[in-house]
């Protein structure tokens, strides 16, 4: 069975009796919950794990989190004493933390979560090429600084991820792809698919505004673009208005985009695996590629994408699942800048 060791500044902590980590590109930040039961009598020390330190969680040998302990809860009485100690990356900050009020003029994404995260002690993995300048980057009042990022990140289309080794990085999805195939009856060896529908429809109807001037205003400013579902059979029309400025193309683009990625995130199925690693010895990871063949699904040789792995220890096993959906789930297109700071307060 994979050993699972939380790492505390010098201290290694083993022997935990269940477990839970979870790590995906949905969620910013990876986490864990690690669950220990003692036996007091005969015990000349009891396990002290401090809340708010720093950590690392090795799975197997290796590093799938590195950030800090949240929470400590202990439960004890006068024969016996548990602990549970939950954590998440250093990316956790991120989510939590107010943006400082600057302003950057005429830098990139890069540059920008360079400079935020510097001190949190986070570095930046740009996979993506995200170095073009933007002419204005401001938070605006209470903004978080993944929310600041990620808004910025939408416009360039890419995402933000950790590596679990306290890094953030900027990627798009589906930029590895899996040495194994996922295989009903072989390395998957149960499913749980849900194929929801509450969120698609046939026809996507997108409104909004092109760029005005003073040769272009009123109602010729209006970009009008729709996209058919053919899949979905009875009539459910949607309207989506625009975030912001698009011309033609851009509203053509914005209006696919709704559709496919819809469409995507309604196909999402989670496997239980027969093992955390492939044939090649690498651990399954989420943001790959993979070729799936699953009968029950439809899926003879469909390419999917791994959005969230889990490993798990309860009363029933040691499990590793992994939930895959289309790669158009996650798919993402460069949005208009906003022309002036103001579109950012």
């Amino acid at each position: 069975m994979p050993e699972v060791v939380l790492e505390v500044g010098r201290t290694e902590w083993g022997g935990w009796k269940g477990y839970q980590v979870n790590v995906g590109i949905q969620q910013l930040a990876g986490g864990f919950t690690l669950q220990l039961t003692e036996r007091w009598p005969g015990q000349a020390t009891r396990r002290e794990i401090p809340e708010g330190e720093p950590c690392a969680l090795h799975y197997d040998g290796e590093v799938l989190i590195t950030g800090y302990i949240d929470s400590v809860d202990p439960t004890y009485d006068s024969q016996s004493h548990s602990v549970t100690v939950t954590g998440r990356d250093k990316t956790g900050d991120l989510v939590d933390c107010s943006a400082p009020p600057t302003q950057w003029i005429g830098r990139s994404l890069a540059d920008v979560a360079r400079e935020l995260l510097k001190p949190y002690g986070i570095g930046v993995v740009d996979e993506a090429g995200a170095n073009a300048p933007f002419k204005s980057l401001k938070p605006t009042d209470g903004e978080t600084v993944f929310e600041m990022l990620d808004q910025a990140a939408r416009i360039r289309g890419v995402m933000l991820i950790t590596d679990g080794r306290g890094n953030l990085v900027i990627t798009r999805a589906g930029v590895g792809r899996a040495d194994d195939r996922l295989v009903l009856g072989e390395n998957i060896l149960t499913a749980n698919g849900r194929r929801d529908r509450r969120d698609v429809f046939s026809k996507y109807t997108l409104k909004g505004q092109t760029q005005g001037s003073d040769f272009n205003f009123g109602e010729s400013t209006s970009v009008l673009a729709s996209a058919s579902d053919n899949r979905v059979k009875r009539h459910r029309p949607l309207t989506v208005i625009a975030e912001g400025p698009l011309d033609a193309q851009g509203a053509r683009d914005r209006v696919e985009w709704e559709r496919n990625v819809r469409w995507g995130r309604s196909q999402a199925i989670t496997y239980l695996l027969s093992g955390a690693r492939q044939r090649s010895g690498k651990l399954w990871r989420p943001n790959l590629l993979v070729a799936v063949d699953d009968a029950y699904q439809y899926l003879r040789g469909a390419e999917r994408l791994i959005t969230d792995v889990g490993y798990s220890l309860d009363d029933q096993g040691e499990r590793v699942s992994a939930t895959v959906m289309p790669r158009e789930a996650f798919d993402l297109i460069r949005q208009p800048e906003p022309e002036t700071t103001d579109a950012w307060n």
